[in-house]
């Protein structure tokens, strides 16, 4: 990205920010582009010491750590970044780059050193690596002493009756550990097996457009940046015309008028609108606990909102094994 694309973005989008603002830097590998990442911090927060209304921000971005040095963990260390490192354990040489296990792991402990760092780590399974899931979650959590690790499976590939079954298996592994994990520290490190905050609102509603907007190295404006990566080569297609909220400059100019047009084509992506193999989602019953990125799911379905057979298996599944922890660790359970 361009550093005046950068100035352009942060001098129109500061007024409108919140009080408490995600700033999140997406790639690709977004440390390629460090310098851009440090010219945007520096510049957020030189409006915050000329404004009367300081807005606190959160800076953030997700990695494969390949291209950290001491130079940049300090620097997230100062300024508090949230850090997401892609790092699958133990089917990390499987799945990701060979012979990238061992610097992976070296990482999440260097990592760890630095207090200011709010740490995280995003663990993807396949069919082809959920056989090892219940023993590389425990290790990865042990290895990085608690973080929160985030366990996505990838849905573009299809899910047959066999891997399903594996995974029914591997989540109740993974759900003994929790338990124990539990018993011992207090802590679920897994969001997914955490019981849900008191007052939370009930079915998923994306909120892309509405609380959160991205902005393309080439000044591309979307209401999240899944739908440039998902769009940007369909650019005939009905959803291009319907999601894009046109060029930086243009969107600059227009925005009174051609935000709130675009925002409420947005405003239907909630679970209650979406589209299963068998039914729509708002006739099933466990339509309020469902939660799936309506662009995610396109990459397999080819229609934004429409879910495929595997994913609605896995998402029960997964709240089978879920509802029965919590049960375990209520009050009174165990």
């Amino acid at each position: 990205m361009e550093i005046s694309t950068i100035e352009k973005a942060v001098n129109f989008f500061y007024p409108f920010l919140r009080e408490k603002t995600d700033i999140i830097f997406y790639g690709g590998e977004p440390l390629l582009a460090f310098d851009a990442i440090e010219h945007t911090v520096s510049l957020l927060n030189g409006k915050n010491e000329e404004s009367s209304k300081k807005k606190q921000f959160v800076f953030s971005l997700t990695t494969n750590g390949s291209l950290i040095t001491e130079e940049m963990l300090r620097y997230f260390d100062r300024f508090k970044f949230s850090i997401m490192l892609s790092f699958d354990g133990l089917t990390q040489d499987i799945a990701r780059k060979p012979g990238s296990f061992s610097p992976t792991l070296k990482l999440v402990r260097r990592i760890r050193e630095y207090p200011g760092i709010e740490f995280s780590i995003n663990s993807v399974f396949t069919p082809e690596t959920v056989e090892l899931l219940a023993d590389s979650l425990p290790f990865v959590i042990e290895a990085s002493e608690g973080a929160e690790v985030l366990l996505s499976l990838s849905t573009i590939e299809p899910w047959d009756r066999e891997a399903v079954d594996k995974l029914e298996h591997q989540l109740n592994r993974l759900a003994d550990f929790l338990y124990s994990y539990y018993k011992k520290t207090g802590t679920i490190p897994i969001p997914d097996f955490r019981p849900p905050k008191p007052g939370a609102k009930k079915g998923f509603v994306c909120t892309a457009g509405l609380t959160r907007m991205a902005v393309t190295p080439g000044e591309d404006v979307w209401g999240c940046y899944l739908f440039h990566d998902y769009l940007m080569d369909k650019k005939e297609s009905d959803d291009h015309g319907r999601y894009y909220f046109g060029k930086l400059d243009d969107f600059i100019e227009n925005y009174e008028t051609v935000y709130p047009e675009t925002l409420s084509n947005y405003k239907h992506l909630r679970q209650d609108c979406f589209l299963a193999e068998e039914q729509f989602c708002f006739l099933c019953e466990e339509v309020d606990s469902c939660g799936v990125c309506p662009v995610n799911i396109a990459y397999s379905t080819h229609f934004i909102g429409k879910i495929s057979p595997w994913v609605c298996r896995i998402n029960r599944l997964e709240k089978r094994v879920r509802d029965k922890f919590l049960e375990k660790i209520a009050p009174g359970g165990g």
